[in-house]
């Protein structure tokens, strides 16, 4: 028998698939407290694409469980207002509350778009949960906090806010392969500490009643952290979900050394981080390279000054800059930098600065900083949805119903109507891409060979990576070298070559007279007769000493006093125009 079942829906459009592998951490928090106190809770996840309906009311009656509770986002809301009535159909005594962040931003209105909940968990969940079982799930108990719900006349109740455990600790940390019901779920996330210091007017942490920041023991992390890797799948990394991981500098120096002493940089993660912090600490940095990290997530927003200051982002551009210039110093893979398009007071003015800004992190960290956009979303409980004029905004979709978070305009400004925030999205992406386009040449081997490496060892598909993989030559010219028959002539010597057979990337092109070949999918080159014979040879039916033989047959060359050591060294510039890859034969 288990007590409740809570349940994750990840949304899923026709033009794209979001189902993904991870948890809802916080659900799994809330498990293993209940568990600490003899309940027994069981979380399972599902993609809005699923049969959610006959399987969760297959699964409740297997586990003869009457009680579910959902994870509501700003997406998901819809899927969940549609299945909470077809559930109690299928079993009458049915409970099923909601919780997660679209519910403590505003439950009443939760509870109005999903009329068929029976009530909403408002905060942190665990000791309401507990307390909840306690009473044998009777919500309109006076005594439990965080509880909402609109009665039987339409009257909306709340038993007020729960005062938050400041102590983190007090929480022990989920044990997931207990309470999973999905055998493919993958536990790679670590979250240590809640809340955050900023005051930013589009997150639901911008409002002052929500940000208060509370952090684990170093002990305590570390202890979760061994846990977790000794679980951690093959080719994985962690993640650590906090808003703002590097929030307590000597905590997160004292974390990164123990992941030092403990690992030696072999377990990679990824981290979110503030610019008003790191730029007081750039010496974090190369310790925190050398702890693991390869990806890190810094929120850039817009590229003028006046805006950042109008969402209280407290942050300068400048100081983004000088950031982003230390992680690429320090030789850290990649830094994401997202930029909000149509927010607060958007002209075309500022859109310009956001685009010409997000070019020059391009130019300032080449083949690291990567940048991104996403549409201005009026997050329920945010400064911005609360008093949208205050920010030059009127909100035309409160409700977010006309599309996916990030893609759409919800809301206008007085100078950028919603198609026109929309057309802005694809000018950002335009130029960006063909900004990226003029660097990839200058990237260095090791570069675009680290890019590679991270999306088919971690499945981390960077922003340079998707654009490399764009030129044809250079995809397959790094996709092959991770097969493992495949080699870069870097791999090979003058003797190891002998029987190697290479493969060019990227037919010769021709202008009806003459042979060229294309660099990076952008420059042309024509191409010498000794060049073109080479090239032409390189077609994978050859090894190397044959190709030398043929050549050296050939009256044209004759003039070449050594064709082994001219064919090796012309291999050596196609190597670095990555135009030919080497399968060696065991």
């Amino acid at each position: 028998m288990v007590d409740i079942i809570l349940v994750q829906i990840s949304t899923s459009y026709i033009t794209w698939e979001t189902r993904s592998n991870e948890p809802q951490l916080g659900q799994y928090y809330i498990a293993e407290y209940a568990h600490q106190h003899g309940y027994n809770l069981k979380i399972k996840k599902y993609s809005s694409n699923d049969p959610i309906v006959n399987s969760l009311s297959s699964l409740l009656k297997d586990l003869e469980c009457n009680c579910v509770g959902f994870y509501v986002d700003s997406e998901n809301i819809w899927t969940i207002r549609r299945i909470i009535y077809d559930l109690k159909e299928n079993i009458p005594n049915l409970i099923a509350y909601l919780g997660g962040p679209q519910v403590t931003g505003n439950p009443q209105n939760a509870l109005k778009l999903v009329p068929d909940a029976d009530f909403a968990m408002v905060g942190e969940g665990e000791i309401t949960t507990t307390e909840l079982l306690d009473v044998k799930l009777d919500f309109k108990s006076p005594k439990i906090y965080g509880i909402a719900y609109i009665d039987e006349n339409g009257e909306y109740h709340y038993s007020g806010n729960r005062l938050q455990s400041r102590n983190l600790d007090n929480y022990p940390y989920p044990i997931r392969e207990r309470y999973t019901l999905d055998k493919d779920m993958k536990f790679m996330q670590i979250l240590t500490g809640r809340g955050c210091i900023g005051k930013c007017a589009f997150c639901f942490e911008g409002s002052k009643k929500n940000n208060i920041l509370r952090m684990r023991s170093v002990c305590n992390v570390c202890e979760e952290l061994e846990y977790l890797i000794s679980r951690l799948p093959a080719n994985s990394y962690i993640t650590f979900l906090d808003d703002t991981f590097i929030i307590n500098p000597e905590r997160t120096r004292q974390i990164c050394n123990w992941m030092i002493e403990k690992y030696n940089g072999e377990v990679k993660w990824f981290c979110e981080a503030r610019v008003d912090i790191l730029i007081k600490n750039l010496d974090l940095l190369p310790l925190m390279k050398k702890a693991g990290l390869i990806r890190i997530q810094l929120g850039g927003e817009s590229g003028s000054q006046k805006v950042l200051d109008t969402y209280n982002k407290g942050m300068k551009i400048e100081d983004l800059k000088t950031v982003v210039k230390g992680i690429y110093n320090a030789g850290i893979d990649s830094v994401y930098v997202n930029y909000i398009i149509g927010g607060a007071f958007e002209t075309l003015e500022t859109f310009n600065q956001t685009v010409e800004l997000a070019k020059e992190l391009l130019e300032i960290a080449p083949g690291c900083a990567e940048v991104g956009c996403s549409i201005f979303t009026p997050y329920v409980g945010s400064p911005m949805y609360n008093e949208p004029q205050k920010y030059g905004l009127k909100i035309i979709d409160r409700d977010l119903v006309t599309g996916p978070d990030g893609y759409t305009p919800y809301a206008t400004t007085e100078e950028l109507s919603a198609p026109k925030v929309m057309q802005l999205k694809n000018i950002f992406e335009n130029q960006v891409n063909d900004k990226s386009r003029e660097i990839i040449p200058t990237l260095s081997y090791e570069c675009m060979k680290r890019h590679y490496e991270l999306a088919n060892k971690y499945s981390v598909a960077t922003f340079w990576h998707d654009r490399i993989e764009l030129i044809e030559s250079l995809n397959r010219y790094f996709g092959a070298i991770f097969l493992p028959t495949f080699v870069s002539i870097k791999a090979l010597t003058l003797d190891t070559i002998q029987d190697a057979l290479p493969y060019r990337t990227e037919q010769p092109i021709s202008d009806g007279e003459n042979y060229f070949r294309r660099i990076c999918g952008n420059e042309t080159i024509k191409n010498t007769d000794f060049e073109n014979a080479v090239l032409l040879l390189s077609a994978g039916k050859l090894a190397f000493w044959e190709i030398v033989h043929i050549i050296g047959k050939n009256q044209k060359f004759k003039h070449i006093s050594n064709i082994e050591t001219a064919v090796w060294e012309l291999y050596q510039q196609f190597d670095k125009e990555y135009m030919i890859v080497w399968k060696v034969i065991n």
